[in-house]
């Protein structure tokens, strides 16, 4: 995808204990946050300004997510299901918030959305894709993979070759 910063995640880990708190309880919907800046180019953290779940059916979950990721005072959006685990959605929130800095500071479009959960193919919009991140969860000693995905939409492209330089 043009202009299109994608990250190496397969060396990043997260620590169970700082993993972001959501509470999106047992529905399904989209956790729509504005993340407007990173605080400092080398840390995790950003400033959450809003926070907001949306009950959203699952047959329409991808392509309403994308869509609401067009706002432009919308940093990160999540998907989540009802039988997602919540530590996943919890590692996508942390993944997402991750790669939207990275890609502010190298200036390519910072709009992310993620899930916990690959959708099922037959509720997925025609152009839209997923991209998978493999990232290590600490828990005390004990360090495992999880695997998240990012939610490519064609909008992207057309959007950055568009814009002026």
């Amino acid at each position: 995808m043009t202009g299109l910063a994608v990250a190496d995640t397969s060396r990043w880990e997260f620590d169970v204990g700082a993993l972001p708190e959501l509470r999106i309880g047992y529905h399904d919907g989209l956790v729509v946050g504005l993340l407007p800046k990173p605080l400092h180019p080398d840390s995790d953290d950003q400033e959450m300004l809003l926070c907001d779940v949306v009950d959203v059916d699952p047959d329409v979950m991808a392509g309403a997510g994308v869509g609401v990721a067009q706002l432009s005072t919308v940093g990160l959006v999540l998907l989540h299901r009802r039988v997602t685990p919540l530590e996943q959605s919890r590692v996508a929130w942390a993944v997402g918030s991750r790669v939207r800095r990275q890609r502010l500071l190298t200036g390519a479009d910072p709009r992310v959305v993620m899930t916990g959960a690959r959708p099922p193919a037959d509720v997925v919009p025609a152009g839209v894709s997923f991209s998978s991140s493999r990232v290590w969860l600490r828990d005390g000693d004990a360090v495992s993979g999880v695997e998240v995905w990012e939610v490519m939409f064609p909008f992207r492209d057309l959007m950055t070759e568009s814009s002026p330089p």
